[in-house]
């Protein structure tokens, strides 16, 4: 790392992306072919390091978080200590977390998610930020659905959660938007209401889509439909039952500590994933003994993003506008990324081509294969044992004590995803007697300690909600855990 070259090349380079950015043809420059993706990796990383120089002189708690980790002047950018939500965000006050140690007074937003513990961490987003954002996201809307006007049914949750509001305020200028929130009645309504004369995109979760065309009385045929889905991984099964009605499915990438478009399908990721479901060996070579994961591309000039020894992705948002800096942040996901560069070698030994697959820019490609810290995400909410282990200490006079316990995520043969709460009982302890009602209480405790399973329950149908299986113990699948390893959760 240089110092002075870093910080001079990255206000030149923030002063070029806001010109650039200004307008979809300037966008468009920075990814002609001339810009091979050694070169746009170059620029992130100098970008990212010019934002690291940014945040350690503007950002008090960032100081102090250097300080702390005698990490003030590293030599190298991985010698920068990465950054979560448990030793960042929560160590210091939100106005020390922005840039001059205070919040901006006008024109900022205020987004909310939940923690493990249910207490809400809110995120600083200023006005050039959001503009910024903003831009993206509707260049990314642009490359991917192309120049054609569309009305969007957004059906995100929306209030102060930051991916529904977000979508609806950012591509207003984009296309007609209706902000509906997870109310398949009212999308379909909308849907009869102007016809099939227009085109539409409804952007929501999986699950929710799945279960709108599942259950609806209606006939898609007339109509131009495309779907945006987030919060959660897609299996293929799901997305093909879902491409029976729709015309695509595309897949985004973000999250409430970073932003809400980071990386989105193409039409080489998707042609890469079922590659890779129709040879193992073609994933093992790309990644090695790993489940099927998600594959997005993603713009490096806007985020550099890392893959550490554990497969815990790194973020590094490289604008210096943001108010509040993330800097090699760890978002607790799994993952890994690889160039195109990288993957052409691999491809072709597999008799495969990424041009004849799809590829128009070689940006990087991002293989993400969920939470890292054995949450589960479902209808857009993650649960986490923590929050399980919450509600059963409050049911364990009425309902029992619990020796041990699993969640256990998986889609049924309709492609819906489904997720089982296993509970073993302690030694010497009956199963409940009324196991529905034991059921709806662990449910209704689960709902109180996480305000986004809370919301997220209220669009699922009863049949879909997630069920709990009882065991005697000893006769669970969690039963015989070695205690000296990591207990599992996750099954």
């Amino acid at each position: 790392m240089n110092p002075l070259f870093d910080r001079a090349f990255g206000f030149v380079a923030s002063k070029t992306g806001d010109v650039t950015n200004a307008s979809w043809l300037g966008y468009r420059l920075l990814f002609a072919p001339g810009m091979f993706g050694q070169t746009r990796g170059w620029i992130s990383r100098h970008r990212a390091a010019a934002a690291f120089y940014h945040a350690r002189r503007r950002v008090p708690a960032y100081q102090e978080f250097l300080a702390r980790h005698g990490a003030t002047d590293p030599r190298r950018f991985e010698e920068i200590p990465p950054m979560d939500k448990h030793n960042y965000i929560a160590q210091w006050p939100i106005e020390m977390l922005c840039q001059g140690g205070r919040l901006p007074m006008r024109d900022a937003v205020i987004d909310e998610s939940s923690g493990s513990s249910g207490t809400a961490t809110n995120w600083v987003r200023g006005a050039r930020e959001r503009a910024a954002t903003r831009r993206l996201i509707q260049y990314s809307t642009r490359a991917t659905l192309g120049d054609e006007g569309f009305i969007l049914l957004n059906c995100f949750a929306l209030g102060p959660w930051a991916t529904g509001m977000n979508v609806s305020m950012s591509l207003v200028d984009r296309c007609i938007v209706k902000s509906i929130g997870p109310d398949a009645g009212k999308a379909l309504a909308t849907l009869k209401l102007f016809g099939p004369k227009y085109r539409y995109v409804i952007a929501g979760y999986p699950p929710f889509l799945k279960a709108m065309v599942d259950t609806a009385d209606f006939d898609w045929a007339p109509y131009d439909v495309s779907a945006v889905v987030g919060g959660e991984g897609m299996s293929e099964p799901l997305r093909a039952a879902l491409n029976k009605r729709f015309r695509t499915t595309i897949s985004c990438f973000g999250a409430s500590d970073l932003e809400i478009n980071l990386a989105v399908e193409t039409p080489f990721t998707v042609a890469l994933r079922e590659s890779i479901m129709s040879d193992e060996r073609l994933g093992g070579d790309i990644y090695g003994s790993e489940g099927l994961p998600m594959v997005f591309q993603y713009d490096p000039l806007n985020t550099f993003v890392e893959s550490d020894v554990e497969r815990s992705l790194l973020f590094t948002i490289n604008r210096l506008e943001n108010v509040s800096p993330r800097i090699r942040y760890n978002l607790q996901d799994r993952g890994m990324v690889r160039t195109v560069a990288e993957l052409e070698p691999i491809l072709r030994d597999h008799g495969l081509s990424a041009q004849r697959m799809g590829l128009k820019t070689a940006l990087p490609v991002m293989f993400h294969w969920g939470r890292q810290d054995s949450s589960v995400a479902f209808y857009g909410c993650k649960i986490t044992p923590e929050d399980v282990q919450h509600a059963l200490v409050h049911l364990a006079q009425t309902m029992g004590s619990v020796a041990n316990f699993a969640l256990h995520p998986y889609e049924d043969a309709d492609a819906n995803k489904r997720l089982e709460l296993w509970l073993e009982m302690d030694n010497g302890v009956a199963l409940p007697a009324d196991r529905d009602a034991a059921t709806a209480d662990l449910l209704r405790e689960l709902a109180a300690v996480n305000q986004d399973f809370r919301e997220s329950v209220k669009m699922i149908r009863p049949a879909l909600r997630p069920t709990v299986v009882f065991h005697r113990f000893g006769e669970s699948p969690m039963s015989g855990q070695d205690i000296r390893i990591k207990r599992r959760y996750i099954m």
